[in-house]
């Protein structure tokens, strides 16, 4: 158990405000690291990230802590021709795109995040994932960019 000593001219009052306010600017830096969707009340988590022959596979989970969240569209019917300036994984000046087979995009067309009214039972209202082309074996984290949310990342790769 730690103990904490204060001189006494500085009093429990200010000594709890002291404490409090420690607490207050670790969370705080915990938040900010946390990529939050258009609306403010749920953020983006990177989950997974797995490079393999040649694909990179991304995972996100989204979260809330806002009691009652209705939900929220991210994105949905984003043209085939455009969708690469939309949702992509970044590295410095490299940008990779999303993987696609047969003219198909390995994502999908739509995200629409789930409504939750009691965050504190489970916090998560949807996941997304994704298959980009990978990075060269010398980058080792990638930050996922898509419409409505802030930067997403960085997710540290793991080779498989």
């Amino acid at each position: 158990m730690m103990k904490i000593r204060a001189p006494r001219s500085l009093g429990y009052v200010a000594l709890f405000a002291l404490l409090t306010w420690t607490s207050t600017v670790i969370v705080a830096a915990h938040a900010d690291a946390r990529a939050p969707t258009a609306s403010g009340h749920a953020y983006a988590e990177p989950y997974r990230a797995v490079r393999r022959d040649g694909v990179l596979h991304l995972e996100v989970r989204f979260k809330t802590d806002y009691p009652g969240y209705s939900g929220e569209l991210i994105y949905e019917g984003i043209p085939l021709d455009r969708i690469d300036g939309r949702i992509y994984a970044e590295f410095g000046d490299q940008s990779f795109s999303l993987l696609r087979e047969e003219g198909v995009v390995q994502a999908p067309d739509r995200l629409h995040l789930g409504f939750n009214y009691d965050p504190e039972r489970n916090p998560r209202v949807g996941t997304w994932k994704a298959d980009f082309v990978a990075p060269m074996h010398d980058i080792n984290e990638v930050t996922l960019f898509m419409p409505n949310v802030a930067p997403i990342g960085p997710f540290v790769i793991r080779d498989h």
